[in-house]
């Protein structure tokens, strides 16, 4: 799940545990999870599948994943997938709890490897989390920079680099001192023009932070010379399940219905309603639009597209939904991304002049 890989393989190496990641989703991933899926289910199902099975063709012998609580079918992803993988052939499945996640992980890695002990343990735990938000801050970065740079491909380009150099630093400030630099670089391609238009990119967790399953589409409005914000990020939401919610301190729901109020007024399940909170705190603050991205079929952000539907009508807010699925065409999303970031520009000129 985009960046998510490659800290946790380097902890695991590190713990001298042997890793056999699958390789990167393509086409194949995706055909191969669906053949192995209930015809309805939705799209992260179908590729977290195609992991799995690519995966145990490479070697794999034990599977983890993780499961969430709450009206989300993602709570039944552990159970469906390890009886269907496990019918015919010899397997380990471990499920980590979103809602216990550092305990869940502490057993497991200390299952994996017993001769580390606890404090090892504890310290690649707290070293890969610090990378995912390092990780974060320069995804931050390149739609920032990306957005003002007169050839945005470099910024990519530079992201991308610097990922590779974080995920395998060895120290706490060997990562600060790499985002750092990687930032500065992508800050020295800044133009000084006027700020280009900001766009909320709201939706489900999965489909927002893997570029297969988004088709690349914040890449794309990037390109376009749009500011992208995103408010689902790995690092930040690694940091809040390992450290504040261990601690007693993290009420994410509280906070973000206080914000989607009154056009939601309950958890639905899902990133439902984080995606109205979010986009109602946009509203407020002169962002251009609202792209809201989800899996086809999920239920969550179906009710938070209704609701977002009534918020941006009455806010006078640009909003572009779109669902995917396996049958997505990418033709056809960039036709539309092309549109609505074409409309955006021109509002922003005209509103200038």
């Amino acid at each position: 799940m985009g960046y998510l890989s490659a800290p946790i393989r380097y902890m695991m190496e590190n713990l001298n545990i042997e890793v056999i990641e699958p390789p990167p989703i393509t086409r194949k991933t995706l055909e191969l999870g669906t053949q192995h899926s209930p015809e309805g289910v939705c799209l992260p199902y179908k590729i977290t599948m195609g992991n799995f099975l690519e995966s145990l063709e490479a070697g794999a012998d034990t599977l983890v994943t993780l499961c969430g609580a709450g009206k989300c079918r993602f709570g039944f992803y552990g159970a469906v997938q390890k009886t269907v993988l496990g019918k015919n052939r010899d397997i380990q499945f471990f499920t980590l709890d979103t809602e216990h996640l550092l305990r869940d992980l502490q057993r497991l890695l200390g299952k994996f490897a017993p001769k580390a002990g606890q404090l090892a343990i504890g310290r690649n735990i707290a070293l890969t989390v610090h990378k995912l938000r390092a990780l974060d801050a320069i995804n931050e970065a390149k739609s920032f920079y990306g957005a003002r740079a007169a050839v945005p491909q470099k910024t990519l380009d530079i992201c991308e680099y610097g990922a590779g150099e974080i995920a395998n630093c060895e120290t706490f400030g060997e990562v600060i001192d790499t985002r750092d630099t990687v930032i500065d670089v992508m800050r020295s391609y800044e133009q000084p023009a006027a700020a280009p238009p900001k766009v909320a990119f709201v939706g489900e967790f999965y489909v927002l932070l893997e570029p297969y399953a988004n088709r690349w589409l914040e890449n794309e409005l990037i390109k376009q010379g749009l500011e992208v914000k995103k408010f689902v990020y790995t690092g930040n939401w690694a940091y809040a399940k390992v450290l504040l919610q261990t601690l007693g301190i993290y009420n994410e729901e509280k906070e973000y219905l206080r914000e989607a109020r009154p056009y939601l007024n309950y958890h639905v399940g899902g990133d439902g309603l984080k995606s109205v909170g979010t986009t109602a705190w946009c509203a407020s603050r002169g962002f251009a639009g609202v792209i809201h991205l989800f899996p086809f079929g999920c239920m969550p952000e179906v009710v938070a597209q209704y609701a977002l539907k009534n918020l941006c009508e009455d806010y006078k807010l640009p909003l572009l939904t779109l669902s995917v699925d396996e049958h997505a065409s990418d033709t056809g999303l960039f036709t539309r991304l092309e549109a609505f970031a074409d409309c955006l520009k021109r509002k922003q000129s005209l509103t200038s002049e």
